[in-house]
Parts: C-alpha cells; sequence; structure tokens
C-alpha cells in the first residue's frame, strides 16, 4: 500500500507593497482637503445658525438677558401687521418721523396711530441731516410728531448715509457736531428731556463721544454687544434683517439693555 503524504501549505510570501513618495503625498493632500472641507462646513454651519438667530430674538446668548424687545419703523418697512408683532412680546417701537428740514416720513401718522392701539410704548425719531441748520431740523420734528406721557424719549438718528457723507476735513466735521448740538439743545429746551441719540460705532466716535455725555444711547452693532467702554448706552440694535411675524419685510430689532423696571426712565414724563 502506498502512502501519501500530505504536502504541507504552501507559505504565501507576505510581500507589503511600498507606497511612493509621490502616493503618500497624494493621500496625504486628499485628507488634508477633506478635512479642511468639514471643517469649513463646520464654520459655515455655525456661522449660518448663529446669524439666523441673530435676525430674530431668539439667540439663547441674549434672550433672558435683555428681556425688553422692541424695533424701529420707517416708511422703508413698507406694511406692518401691529398684532402679529406684538405677539412676539415685543413692547417698544422708534417711529420715523422726520429728515433734515423739509422731509416727512408718510406712514408716521398711521403708524404711531396703529402701534399705540396695540399697547406698544411708541417713540419718535428723526433723522440728522449733516452740516443741515440744526434749529430747523428741530422745529420740523416738533411740529410733525407725537410725543406724549408716557411715550419714549425722542430720538435722534446720526449715521453716515449717501447724502451724511463722512468728511475727511476737520473743520466740516466739527459743523456737523456744532449743528447737531443745536439741534439736540432745542429738542432738550422743548421736551424738557435729553433726547436718545442712535449712531454706530464710527459715527460714535466720530461726531458723539465727547459731546454728548449725558444723553442716552442707541448703538448699533451687527456683531456684538456694545462695549461697556460706552457706558450710557440704553438700547442695542443688533440686526437690520430680522425675521419676526408681522413684518412683511426685514425690521430692524433692539434691545434695551436694563429691566422692564428701568425701562420706565426711558419713557416721557
Amino acid at each position: 500500500m502506498t502512502i501519501k503524504r500530505k504536502r504541507s501549505p504552501r507559505k504565501r510570501s507576505k510581500r507589503k507593497k511600498k507606497l511612493s513618495k509621490r502616493q503618500l503625498r497624494v493621500i496625504t493632500l486628499i485628507a488634508s482637503a477633506l478635512l479642511l472641507g468639514i471643517l469649513v462646513w463646520g464654520v459655515f454651519r455655525i456661522k449660518t445658525v448663529h446669524n439666523s438667530l441673530l435676525n430674530t430674538f431668539n439667540h439663547p446668548a441674549f434672550t433672558l438677558k435683555y428681556p425688553v424687545r422692541g424695533v424701529d419703523v420707517s416708511h422703508h418697512n413698507g406694511g406692518v401687521n401691529w398684532d402679529e408683532l406684538r405677539e412676539e412680546n415685543v413692547c417698544f417701537v422708534y417711529l420715523k418721523s422726520t429728515e433734515g428740514v423739509s422731509i416727512k416720513d408718510k406712514d408716521y401718522k398711521e403708524n404711531y396711530k396703529l402701534a399705540k392701539e396695540v399697547g406698544l410704548r411708541v417713540g419718535t425719531y428723526l433723522f440728522y441731516a449733516f452740516k443741515l441748520d440744526g434749529e430747523k431740523q428741530a422745529k420740523l420734528f416738533i411740529t410733525n410728531s407725537n410725543v406724549d406721557t408716557e411715550d419714549l424719549v425722542p430720538a435722534i438718528d446720526v449715521e453716515h448715509s449717501r447724502y451724511n457723507r463722512m468728511y475727511k476735513n476737520s473743520k466740516e466735521r466739527d459743523q456737523i457736531v456744532k449743528e447737531l448740538k443745536v439741534l439736540e439743545k432745542e429738542l432738550f429746551k422743548y421736551y424738557g428731556v435729553r433726547p436718545v441719540i442712535y449712531t454706530n460705532k464710527d459715527c460714535y466716535k466720530l461726531y458723539i463721544k465727547d459731546h454728548f455725555p449725558d444723553n442716552p444711547l442707541w448703538i448699533c452693532d451687527l456683531e456684538d454687544e456694545p462695549s461697556d467702554e460706552i457706558d450710557n448706552w440704553v438700547i442695542w440694535q443688533f440686526s437690520h434683517s430680522g425675521n419676526i411675524s408681522g413684518s412683511f419685510n426685514d425690521i430692524d430689532l433692539n434691545y434695551y439693555r436694563y429691566s422692564f423696571r428701568e425701562f420706565s426712565k426711558l419713557l416721557m414724563p
């Protein structure tokens, strides 16, 4: 009988293929690109969510901190459903009345009436036209505006625009401040209270700082809370693109700095 021997299995050679330097570079580049893409998407996503929250009153960092909410409205906003707006827990609104020495906001009177009817605290502001006569601007505002007891203190809007350009010449800037002081003085004399001054970081440095220390400030900053270095700010405008019920178009959103109890300090006696 022939005995068949079992053949031992062949040992497979374990050859490791070494990657070339070029292949390693390609793999590294692909991995880096994927990682970068993930990071960019993550940052974009976070920023998108953050920005969308900043266009509402629902941002977790500010909802509890600033319970007193407000908007500001001019004819540029188009229609407003004031009942729906009130349901967004908005409690105050500033309405544009005049601009410069001759322009009256066409929707002001109707907006004032409707906002009061739904129980909002209503304030009135004028848009300051650079270098024009401050006394005449005050006169137009006073004759066109409703400012009653328990309304918000009147406000002056000081910002750059296509008409209010930034002048490099210091003498021209001094002229802007001079007429603004005349305007502020006339409103103070007529209403008996210092008007609120609305502005942004750039215009604050150019025209407001060191010139109006006793006026409450309404600061526009779409990126950060107003700095505590500006100790007299009372309102923060944080969005020009508010997306809330009651407004058919984008609307400006604002927080009052302090509590409901202290909010009474911003009302006309």
